[in-house]
This record gives structure tokens, sequence and C-alpha cells, in this order.
């Protein structure tokens, strides 16, 4: 007899991917139909989750439905083939792009383990500065009444990001933020987004830019009456949503797992006044006026020159944030030592 633990397990797997397995495999479905997902398409699970933007399972489970009906066949190696007959067709990424994404509105993303990812990662997040933790993953599951399944998801996605590791008892840990950690990340990103920088700006028309520019020189001219999270949601916008679009998948997930430094401001603000954050204010602004008149390597070199000074300020706030207590800590979380690293 299956354990309660275990029914859990399973329950939560059909309740969070039920609708996410009937959305894909429809979405499959009427493209094979339709004709745009030709005779032998060759159809595989990484190349689909990754255009859909969803982990592997859901789309795992929609090809063997499929291949139940009888839409698609399995192929002789790996994945399967759209219909019964015909030569394998392999589709480049690009086409399998147009194909998938162009009518996906309709399918629901929001898996059991991204309805608590955001709140995991603030908490992650916001006690790096103060030590070293280790996660319960039984506890984290039970905290937020989701199954092992769901809990290691999340567990697995965070350290794709850089976020936490496995140590060599595989226990999941959160490390402290050091000074080196956040050296090297402002380093990395010194080297990367200037040159997203000059993809999004060919990408972009300049009038997109102009809402933006508003708000921030709407920011200055308050400040400091702003508040610290108006320049919470615009270091967002700065440096998350401004990148958004760029194609470059591996250029883009560099980025993102290079963003520690953005954490630093963030917890700052929480405990500080925001006296110090008007230059960056100015800076963004200028960026941002550059890319308007077209002149991308000056706004490049902005960015670049924001990103060299802001590492001594950055360095100093780290420090001062490591001398304060450690937040309340969440069932799940567990400190291993206090230390401090300059």
């Amino acid at each position: 007899m299956a354990s309660d633990s275990d029914g859990r397990e399973e329950r939560e797997r059909d309740a969070g991917n039920a609708f996410l397995y009937d959305s894909v495999r429809d979405l499959l479905a009427a493209k094979i139909l339709a004709g745009q997902l030709p005779e032998g398409a060759v159809l595989k699970e990484a190349p689909i989750s990754s255009q859909l933007g969803m982990s592997r399972a859901p789309v795992r489970r929609a090809l063997a439905m499929l291949a139940a009906e009888g839409l698609v066949t399995p192929a002789s190696g790996q994945g399967y083939v759209a219909g019964r007959s015909g030569a394998p067709l392999r589709l480049s990424s690009r086409r399998l792009q147009e194909i998938l994404t162009s009518e996906t509105h309709g399918i629901e993303r929001t898996a059991s383990w991204e309805r608590i990812f955001s709140q995991v990662a603030d908490v992650v997040t916001g006690c790096m500065p103060f030590g070293t933790f280790r996660i319960q993953e039984a506890e984290l599951g039970d905290y937020y009444n989701v199954s092992r399944t769901v809990a290691r998801e999340v567990l697995w996605r965070l350290m794709d990001r850089r976020l936490i590791e496995k140590n060599r008892k595989s226990h999941w840990i959160v490390g402290q933020m050091t000074a080196r950690d956040l050296r090297d990340t402002l380093q990395m990103r010194r080297l990367l987004e200037p040159e997203a920088l000059a993809l999004v700006a060919a990408d972009r028309s300049h009038g997109d830019l102009g809402p933006l520019l508003a708000k921030i020189e709407a920011v200055i001219d308050s400040f400091p009456a702003c508040g610290a999270a108006v320049l919470d949601r615009l270091d967002e916008a700065m440096f998350v949503d401004m990148f958004t679009g760029v194609r470059n998948s591996r250029l883009l997930g560099s980025i993102r797992r290079n963003q520690l430094s953005l954490l630093v401001p963030r917890l700052f603000r929480r405990h500080f006044p925001i006296i110090d954050d008007l230059q960056a204010l100015k800076e963004y602004a200028e960026i941002l006026r550059h890319l308007q008149r077209g002149q991308v390597r000056q706004a490049q070199a902005v960015l670049r020159d924001h990103l060299c000074r802001i590492e001594a300020l950055a360095l100093a706030r780290l420090r001062v944030l490591s001398l304060l207590e450690a937040p309340g800590m969440t069932p799940y979380m567990t400190p291993v030592y206090r230390g401090h690293d300059g």
C-alpha cells in the first residue's frame, strides 16, 4: 500500500501538470492536423519544452498521449515523428519556434513549482548576506503544502540560477554572499550586459524607451520621496525587463545567473535610507537617452562605467549587511554557520 506521502506526491503531480499536458497535447494535435507540423517532423521533449517555456514532464506526457491516439509515432532513436509514415524531418529551432509559439496564449504554464518559486527565492536571497543556511527539502514541501517532487523542482531551479548549491552530503545549501561573489558577478555583468544592450537596441524601437525614461526622470525629481520599492522596480526594469527580448537564450541565461549584485541594494534599502541611489538613477536616464538617439556605443560606455562605479558601493553595503542580525527564518531554513567575508 502506498504511503500518504506517496499518494500526496502522485496527486500533486497530477494536479500540477494536468492542465499543462492537456494544453500541450491539444496544441501539438492541432498543429499536426493542420499540417503545420508536417508528416515525419521529429518531435522531442527538450526542444518543445524549451520553446514553450516549461519543464519536460508535461511535454513527455503529451507526446505519449498523442502516440496512443496515433497522431505521432515513436522514432527509432529518441522522441517521436508526426504522423504514421514519412522520412524523419528535422525542424530547425527557429522553424519549431515559429510553429509552436504563434498561438500559445491559451496554454496555462503555472505549474505547481511556479506558484511558490518566487516566494522561496525571496527567502533564499533575503538571507544570503547573513550566513550559510541549509534548506530542508521535506520541511519546504510541508510549509507550502506541496509534494517533495514540487519542492525538489523549485530547488533544482534555484540551483540553476546559482542561488543555492548541493554539498558533498547532497544537502541543499544557501551560501553566504561574499565580496568575491560580488566582484566576480560584477565583472561578468560588465562583460555581458553592454553586449546584450546592443542587441536590445537593434530590436527595440526607440519610442519604447520613452515611458521608462519619463518614470526615471520623475523619480529623480522627487528623490528621495519616491521610496525604496520604486527603486527596486526600476532596477528590475533596467536590468531584467530590458534584456527579456534578447533572442540569444544562452546569453540571457548567463546574464540572469550573474545578477547577484542586484540583491545587495534591494536588501540594503530594507534597512537604510536610499540617499546613495540618486547617481544610479541619473546613469539609468543617460543610458536610455543615448539609446533613444541611436547612440549605442555611448549607452554601452555609460553602462560599463556604472557597473564599475557601483562595485565599491555594493561591497560597502554588503559588509554593513553582514553585521546585521539575520532575519527570522522560515521552518525549512536551518543556519549552518555565521561568518563575515570582506
